[in-house]
């Protein structure tokens, strides 16, 4: 009877996260409409925001209860998946035409906070130095986004077409309430999702590291999957790949930076030999051929899901 239990609450948190998901991307889409903001700014602010809440949760909880390996193996475990199983499944799907030149910025600066956090980690330990450095990395890509995207250029300086004229008060209030309500079915479905697989996981004497990294992981990730499968299909591509950029840029510097403020992080020898490097050739091979062809094909997709199915591969055979 539990487990029956159990597996009609994961399917339930599933169904949760796919309509939350949709209403989340109807709302931000409509912000990006209504300001003139670039898609790909809108995903990787507003929705990765949203969406990295799960991932925010998990990993603050665990570091307050003492579960330093599953609050960093959460945030490094969601980067890789983010890369290699979201944008790799939802490219195959619909492949992305990057035009964007905040996607590149982005991108750099995602890279950038891999490398920077693998230069952290080395001691084996996120302290405090390291949690304010982190902190000031998320201040600072918060200001970049707010220079990317000139406002009052879109409201003042002749953008102003019939999309920004007027905003229905009807049509607003519809649209923060899709925008609440979707963020929080994603926040609870995928907590609910995170819970119950943990519990079938543990029946089935999975180890804790690789709970983390994969099925915790995924769990969190599943908002970032949803919401990208969503926006590719009602044709924001932009959106869906800024979101999967931001995602990665906040999961490497809110996410555990705000961990580490409750409690020093202990950082595993694994996630400094493999998921770490792991983590960062993925975002490696994600960026430089999308820079270079402004698209990620079918073949790229299918290349990021492949690494990520040897990155699973190679877990389970440590383990």
């Amino acid at each position: 009877m539990t487990i029956i239990i159990t597996c009609s609450l994961f399917i339930v948190g599933l169904l949760f996260i796919i309509k939350g998901g949709d209403w989340f991307i109807d709302s931000a889409a409509w912000v990006a409409r209504i300001t003139g903001m670039p898609e790909v700014f809108i995903g990787a602010t507003i929705v990765s925001l949203g969406t990295t809440f799960p991932e925010l949760m998990v990993s603050t909880t665990s570091a307050i209860r003492g579960h330093t390996d599953m609050a960093l193996g959460n945030a490094i475990g969601s980067t890789i998946c983010n890369i290699g199983l979201v944008l790799g499944i939802s490219n195959l799907i619909s492949p992305s035409k990057i035009n964007s030149r905040i996607y590149n910025i982005k991108a750099v600066i995602m890279v950038c906070c891999a490398v920077a956090f693998i230069f952290m980690a080395q001691d084996g330990k996120i302290d405090i130095k390291d949690t304010i450095l982190l902190l000031m990395g998320l201040i600072i890509y918060i200001f970049v986004n707010l220079l990317e995207v000139d406002i009052k250029k879109n409201f003042y300086k002749g953008k102003k077409t019939d999309k920004h004229a007027a905003i229905e008060p009807n049509e607003a209030r519809m649209n923060g309430l899709k925008f609440i309500t979707g963020a929080g079915l994603v926040i609870i479905g995928a907590r609910m999702l995170v819970d119950n697989g943990i519990i079938i996981a543990n029946l089935l004497k999975i180890p804790d590291m690789v709970i983390s990294l994969t099925l915790i992981a995924l769990g969190t990730s599943l908002p970032e999957l949803v919401t990208s499968i969503a926006a590719l299909i009602k044709g924001h591509r932009n959106m869906a790949v800024g979101n999967i950029i931001g995602a990665n840029i906040l999961n490497l510097t809110m996410v555990i930076g705000v961990s580490s403020l409750f409690r020093s992080l202990t950082v595993p020898l694994q996630i400094i030999k493999l998921d770490l490097p792991y983590s960062l050739t993925l975002m490696t091979v994600l960026t430089v051929p999308t820079v270079l062809t402004r698209k990620i094909s079918r073949l790229h997709a299918a290349v990021l899901l492949m690494l990520y199915a040897t990155y699973l591969y190679i877990l389970f055979i440590i383990k």
